[in-house]
């Protein structure tokens, strides 16, 4: 009997010990969730490791970790040594994933939301705390965002992130060491350019004459992507492609493709991803171009097409009147036997009526005859009574050449606002030779007369007008990935 007893106690003892371990080192609780980035920040792999709110050590061990993600093959110090299982992980340290080394640059709890810090997270200490400046290691980044007690939370980059705006008088700027990221003072009336996105700063935008210009009144240019068919590319239609092209390529809006045609695939769940993409677009900070895709109906009044319209135009005036970055492209590129006077400006009038009835400012962008060419003929006979309205005038460099530039000269001479919202540099079929010298002087006459434009096309579909090659991603695209034509555009991004 007294064996038996003695067995009780020692399993019990046995079992007390297993329990307190585990309490201890919280092998199936204390990890939130592990999220690997390869493209976050320039040159560098990076891990973050979100433990539970109900964390009291905020410390995870090695084996903790590997257990939470089966993935993982090795866990080394900043040192590329093997950390023992018992030892813990700490910010600096690498996780090996399939042969690859991710460095640890987030470590912490959940934020003060009660949510896991994801990607926008990230993107806060990104562009509140770095702005546009690269980093040469991620010890820096980490060496200067880790707080006293060695971790990293949401709420220890927005306390830091108020000190260098001026908004705390606590003096954290201190405590970086000497040689680490230099900071510029903020202007002190800029308190609403917190995150310096295009949006942050340039607010609601109208159009003045022939210009777009900002909150300020100032003249701003939109620089951007439009899609291919959302219907045949959603793919590119992601958070982390438009923050990486806002960041890597220096583009401020997107536009949005859906095309509206029942042979070209329309069906209403494509709204789906077009609401995805203004989510995405309002997320970075970056204006979004909704665009009502007509180009094998050619007439934008055929019945089917016009009474999709108006519902579309309702379903996304109603989300979106509040967003300030959000602009209505109507009808892209009118063709065939269509005319401005007789099909396109009543077309016009009345869908802008339909916009007018729910979002009252927002800018809207009207398509011009012959697939979005005769600005010219528009200007003799705008639209009037209305504000913030703006044309379209569409070319391929290979094609459309000094011409079509008389035609958006006359234009602008009597004064009408035109929006390159598409463009090539190859022939009007978006495909075929790249002219590159042309589309150079294309952008030189648009950047000088201040007008907007958006290069098609973001796919890597096989043709000469698509911006991607040879690959399947989605974002963090290197120039090896780029087609001839998007390795100009990043270089038209910077003139």
């Amino acid at each position: 009997m007294k064996k038996v007893i003695k067995f009780l106690i020692l399993t019990v003892i046995i079992a007390l010990s297993i329990f307190l371990t585990n309490q201890i080192y919280a092998v199936e609780n204390n990890i939130k969730d592990i999220r690997y980035y390869n493209h976050l920040i320039e040159n560098q792999k990076v891990v973050t490791i979100l433990l539970e709110k109900t964390t009291v050590s905020r410390k995870v061990t090695k084996e903790e970790v590997m257990k939470n993600d089966k993935k993982i093959e090795e866990i080394k110090d900043a040192k590329k040594k093997t950390l023992k299982n018992t030892d813990l992980v700490k910010t600096g340290d690498y996780i090996t994933v399939k042969g690859e080394d991710y460095q640890v640059v987030l470590y912490g709890d959940v934020n003060k939301d009660g949510f896991i810090c994801d990607i926008e997270d990230i993107m806060i200490l990104q562009n509140n705390y770095l702005g546009q400046r690269k980093v040469e290691a991620i010890e820096k980044l980490a060496g200067n965002l880790v707080n006293t007690d060695n971790t990293l939370d949401i709420e220890d980059i927005m306390r830091m992130i108020n000190v260098y705006l001026g908004n705390s008088k606590e003096e954290i700027l201190t405590k970086i060491q000497k040689g680490y990221i230099e900071f510029d003072k903020q202007d002190d009336n800029q308190e609403d350019n917190k995150d310096g996105t295009p949006v942050s700063i340039h607010g609601k935008l109208s159009v003045q004459n022939t210009d777009i210009v900002d909150k300020n009144g100032s003249k701003f240019q939109l620089k951007g992507v439009s899609t291919h068919g959302l219907q045949w590319f959603p793919q590119y239609v992601n958070q982390e492609a438009f923050t990486y092209m806002r960041d890597q390529w220096g583009i401020n809006c997107v536009r949005l493709a859906m095309y509206t045609g029942a042979s070209e695939g329309y069906t209403t769940d494509l709204h789906k991803i077009v609401s995805n993409g203004v989510e995405y677009a309002k997320n970075a900070g970056m204006y979004v171009i909704i665009d009502w895709h007509i180009l094998n109906e050619g007439n934008p009044n055929t019945a089917t097409n016009k009474e999709k319209a108006k519902a579309f135009f309702k379903e996304m005036t109603t989300k979106y009147k509040d967003y300030d970055n959000v602009l209505y492209e109507i009808c892209n590129e009118p063709n065939g036997d269509v005319q401005w006077q007789r099909d396109i400006k009543p077309y016009a009038e009345e869908m802008i009526q339909e916009i007018r009835a729910v979002d009252d400012d927002a800018i809207i962008i009207v398509g011009t005859p012959t697939w979005s060419q005769d600005v010219d003929v528009v200007a003799g006979s705008p639209i009037t009574g209305q504000k913030n309205i703006m044309y379209t005038l569409h070319f391929y460099a290979a094609t459309h050449k000094e011409y079509l530039r008389q035609k958006a000269t006359t234009a602008l001479n009597v004064g009408l606002p035109i929006f390159a919202t598409e463009f090539g540099v190859c022939d009007a079929s978006g495909n075929g030779n790249l002219d590159l010298s042309e589309a150079n002087t294309w952008i030189d006459f648009l950047n000088q007369h201040n007008i907007s434009w958006m290069c098609w096309n973001l796919s890597n579909k096989d043709e000469s007008s698509s911006l991607l090659k040879n690959t399947n991603k989605v974002t963090g695209w290197t120039n090896d990935e780029l087609s001839e034509g998007g390795k100009w555009l990043l270089e038209a991004l910077k003139r």
